[in-house]
């Protein structure tokens, strides 16, 4: 039976083995119902049947626990946007096996004028009516590398928020392979995190990044120092069966570590089969739960950012973002930020000139922003739509529609999983 009234009211039947989990995103509410009984709530929201007690009763329950709280915005422009990313250089120490910019190296680096410049624009009353944002400073290239130019950014957009009235959150990523005492020092002044690309083991670190030696004592002195420290380690199929080790040798490592972000790669010469990559999604969804709960017995939030989204609603899968450039450019996403990527053209749209005023195309912005729950027709009866926003648009750049479709089941899959785990420490 088809439930085409139930998804147009945003309530979507997952079969399970004894029935269908029913659940309504918009309300957070999941429930397990029999079959009969679902045929029964779409065939009396169809007209069919227009006298039902109990259909009524459960509908007005959905309906009623809607809530304006859980962002479903929906972006149409540039005032809406509340992540700025920067990038200070596009020159790096590492070669890493699966970087997504490394066809954009290149001996360029941000003018700090116009770094200042896009910050007093971005957090501004006159651009925006948000009341916080979020600044990430990242690669490209690696930001230690030109620490000055990375202090200042710090120091600027924290004045520029508190003269402005903004709630400013910020991150900085590394690959943890250089120390500097007055950027740590900063750091911890200014409460930002320090993302840290390791990938922990390190037969793993040294085949893909390399630099394992280099890295530990590097992080260990950031700690010393009290820098809140975020560990991102990218998943690929040399490391997809060792999770839990990953989660206890980090533990073991760096035991004041309290957040382990694993990414799955993106990488199309490593899934150019596509039976390889569904093998390799199916593994992740098989280890992530064991070692998210080993790092629960540590204190440590280990997440994958579709376990976060969860608990969100999205209409564009990361709100779009203004990624300033070492070139003065503006990309709609930070994995596009060099002229000699093949790509880089089409994410474009907007600059900041040597007289620090920025320039928006807006057309092209729309159509980059556009990408989001109504971009693919599947999106409209799919019941983890919510929590994918449509999904990542630079994965949509990189893959076929093939292989679009194996992430779509898997995150369909792997919400489900999350859903059924709630549902039975609920029910039990």
């Amino acid at each position: 039976m088809q439930f085409d009234n139930l998804y147009s009211n945003e309530i979507y039947p997952i079969a399970v083995d004894d029935g269908y989990l029913v659940y309504a995103p918009l309300s957070n509410l999941f429930m397990h119902m029999k079959t009969g009984d679902v045929e029964r709530l779409e065939r009396f929201l169809s007209g069919v049947e227009t006298v039902d007690a109990e259909c009524e009763e459960l509908l007005a329950t959905i309906r009623s626990q809607r809530t304006v709280h859980r962002d479903t915005r929906r972006i149409d422009s540039i005032s809406q946007i509340h992540k700025l990313s920067i990038l200070p250089t596009l020159r790096c120490n590492f070669s890493c096996t699966y970087c997504y910019s490394a066809l954009g190296r290149q001996d360029a680096t941000l003018k700090e004028e116009h770094a200042m410049a896009v910050i007093d624009w971005f957090v501004s009353r006159e651009r925006t009516g948000l009341d916080s944002l979020w600044l990430a400073i990242l690669g490209g290239g690696e930001p230690l590398l030109v620490p000055a130019l990375t202090s200042s950014i710090i120091h600027h957009a924290y004045g520029r928020a508190e003269e402005q009235g903004f709630d400013l959150g910020m991150g900085l990523t590394t690959n943890g392979s250089i120390y500097d005492a007055g950027l740590s020092q900063t750091l911890v002044a200014r409460h930002v995190n320090l993302g840290v690309s390791f990938e922990v083991l390190k037969d793993v670190q040294d085949s893909q990044r390399r630099h394992y030696d280099r890295v530990v004592p590097v992080v260990r002195q950031y700690m010393d120092d009290g820098v809140d420290i975020t560990v991102k380690s990218i998943v690929t199929p040399g490391n997809v069966c060792r999770l839990v080790e990953m989660v206890e040798e980090l533990h073991r490592l760096f035991p004041g570590v309290k957040k382990y972000k694993l990414q799955i790669v993106e990488d199309t010469s490593i899934f150019g089969d596509t039976d390889t990559m569904r093998r390799f999604y199916d593994d992740f969804t098989n280890h992530f739960f064991a070692a998210h709960q080993r790092g629960i017995e540590f204190g440590m939030d280990v997440y994958v950012l579709a376990f976060k989204y969860v608990d969100m609603l999205l209409e564009h899968y990361c709100g779009g973002e203004v990624c300033l450039n070492p070139g003065g450019t503006f990309t709609i996403c930070h994995r596009f930020s060099s002229p000699k990527e093949k790509q880089y053209a089409g994410f474009v749209y907007g600059s900041v000139g040597d007289d620090g005023v920025v320039t928006i195309d807006k057309e092209r912005f729309a159509s980059l922003v556009a990408h989001d729950i109504g971009h693919y027709p599947r999106c409209r009866t799919c019941f983890a739509k919510w929590h994918c926003g449509g999904g990542c648009l630079a994965q949509a750049s990189i893959y076929d529609e093939e292989h679009l479709r194996i992430i779509c089941d898997w995150t369909r899959s792997f919400t489900k999983e999350i859903l059924l785990r709630r549902y039975r420490t609920v029910t039990h």
